[in-house]
């Protein structure tokens, strides 16, 4: 009889202690996953954090103004019907009056740069130039000539250039250049992708003078 008391206290202290192992067991796990899940959150939030300061800095960067790689002094005012042209001064020495005026017209217009300023030997310009509307001339065959512009520059020494027989829907960029007391144009051809130069023309024209 005492045995049998004795085996079921014994039954019964090892369920209890089955049963509290049990809870035991039970309760870390359930204490470990809400910290799981608090980490996990943390996680998404610094990511979230991340992601917005990240918008911050485009936004930031859309913000500011585009700059551009070369700024230019600008010649002229810019137009919907105007030409425009990078002009580099290879004349060798600083320029201090630039005009453009078309074939066809008899004198230059007045100084086209702002007083005071000028443009140094190697340093490179843009130009606008809205063009008057000429005819094109007729050459004694009948035949009609495309109008050519001309180039009037003024160097700081006071020389005098002028650059004719220019075709402005021929190039974009163009070096001003001087060389055997001429002065002319270097670019590459829109046209043909060849150089271009106008040194030959100048010449002839001054050996007609």
């Amino acid at each position: 009889m005492k045995r049998a008391v004795i085996t079921g206290l014994l039954a019964i202290w090892a369920a209890c202690l089955i049963f509290g192992c049990g809870k035991k067991e039970e309760n870390p796990q359930e204490s470990e996953e809400p910290k799981t899940e608090q980490g996990e959150n943390k996680e998404e939030d610094q990511e979230e954090q991340e992601e917005k300061d990240e918008e911050k800095k485009d936004d930031s960067k859309d913000g500011e103004p585009e700059k551009e790689a070369e700024e230019y002094k600008v010649i002229g005012t810019e137009s919907e019907d105007s030409y425009k042209f990078l002009l580099t001064n290879h004349t060798g020495e600083a320029i201090t009056g630039f005009t453009v005026k078309a074939s066809t017209a008899a004198d230059f217009p007045e100084n086209m740069m702002e007083q005071n300023t000028k443009i140094e030997n190697d340093e490179t310009v843009c130009l606008y130039y809205s063009a008057p509307e000429a005819e094109d001339a007729e050459s004694s065959s009948g035949k009609l000539l495309r109008t050519t512009y001309e180039f009037g520059i003024s160097n700081e020494s006071g020389r005098e250039l002028r650059i004719p027989g220019l075709l402005f829907d021929d190039f974009e960029q163009a070096e001003l250049c001087f060389e055997d007391e001429v002065g002319f144009i270097r670019y590459v051809s829109l046209d043909t992708g060849e150089e271009i130069t106008t040194k030959e023309m100048a010449l002839s024209l001054q050996q007609m003078q």
